[in-house]
């Protein structure tokens, strides 16, 4: 098989390969793996949209039809996975249950284009064996889907930038603005693309027809990948940390007291105070709470003091207490602080739980 190689599906081809690299390299590499795990997925998924391309633009589904339908489309799992990296970016985290809800439709998407797979495997990949039910659903879902890609993807960068407007308020990292504005312009390319590719070419895009929007895909794709791993990477300045292993050992320190002491306890711990406490600055402690646990230092306190609420409320007797006194006790300070710490880590109610508990 000869490969129908020119500079522009060559330029594509670097691209795709260097995503893939940074893709895996923010799955699997990265010392902070709760967000950046995310944001290699949406690159991830971008970049098996351009192997889908390349296929038909180098020729090798020419030579071998069957690849044609291998489902490299992941175009409904794009926007949730990069505003699920900003949550965790942002130490916003989504709950587990919630998260998996953002990623249902990228399941039955999926499962919509094996079945198309199935249609084209039982007619021995010939679309002309097509019925007419058969002909609907390879074709004209395939172009709903593509909508329905494009819906979400725009549903999630809103998302995202009223997260981004609300974290401004606070310090954080300037930098996480240029991969929200790569994201944008990609869907800005994206949009005008599908129109004339459904209007014009009915989804039988001529690939050398639009070579500048696949480039311009593939270089957005790769600056998202390229400048995620550059904020995965950045640790703070030796004048702080001598190495990551020393980050780690803090980490380890600051669990191992929280256990034994039980600062928690005390409502009025400050980041300040905890400090003080275990003689490390608090500029070292802010930054190993955060790089190095995934929390704040208020929901690195909360947890321990959640975990305390869940080990009373099995070994007291609840008729005789009150939920806020369990909380007060436990190191909250208020009704309204402790229920929204439970509610974020248990994803749940005070009373719910209890309920639960009760049963068992």
């Amino acid at each position: 098989m000869e490969l129908q190689i020119d500079v522009y599906n060559s330029l594509i081809l670097f691209g795709t390969l260097q995503a893939l690299i940074f893709a895996f390299l923010l799955v699997f590499k990265s010392s902070f793996k709760e967000a950046t795990k995310y944001l290699g997925l949406c690159v991830l998924f971008l970049a098996c949209y351009l192997i889908w391309v390349l296929k038909a633009s180098l020729g090798i589904q020419e030579h071998y039809p069957k690849m044609r339908f291998i489902p490299l489309f992941f175009l409904w799992g794009i926007g949730p996975a990069f505003y699920a990296y900003l949550r965790f970016f942002f130490r916003k985290p989504i709950p587990i249950k919630e998260l998996k809800k953002h990623f249902l439709p990228l399941l039955i998407e999926q499962i919509f284009f094996n079945s198309v797979s199935f249609v084209f495997f039982i007619n021995n990949w010939n679309p002309k064996n097509f019925n007419a039910f058969e002909s609907f659903w390879a074709y004209r879902l395939f172009e709903v889907e593509h909508y329905i890609g494009l819906i979400s993807i725009a549903v999630y960068l809103v998302m995202s930038m009223q997260l981004y407007r609300q974290q401004m308020k606070k310090s954080v990292n300037k930098k996480i603005a240029y991969i929200l504005i790569c994201f944008a312009c990609l869907w800005l390319i994206w949009l005008p693309y599908t129109i004339v590719d459904a209007v014009y070419y009915n989804f039988n895009f001529p690939v050398s027809d639009f070579y500048s929007f696949y480039i311009l895909l593939t270089a957005l794709t790769y600056a998202i990948g390229f400048i995620g791993f550059r904020l995965s990477t950045r640790v703070t300045t030796r004048k702080s940390f001598e190495s990551n292993a020393e980050m780690q050992k803090l980490a380890q320190l600051f669990n191992d007291k929280m256990k034994e002491e039980k600062y928690y306890l005390d409502p009025d711990l400050s980041l300040k105070s905890f400090s003080e406490k275990l003689g490390v600055h608090p500029n070292k402690t802010s930054a190993v709470v955060n790089n190095v646990m995934g929390y704040s230092f208020r929901d690195f306190v909360n947890s321990y003091r959640i975990e305390e609420f869940k080990h009373q409320a099995k070994t007291y007797n609840l008729n005789s207490r009150t939920i806020l006194s369990l909380a007060l006790d436990s190191g909250f300070n208020s009704k309204a602080s402790f229920n929204r710490a439970f509610n974020k880590f248990c994803n749940t109610s005070p009373s719910e739980y209890l309920e639960n508990i009760s049963r068992k």
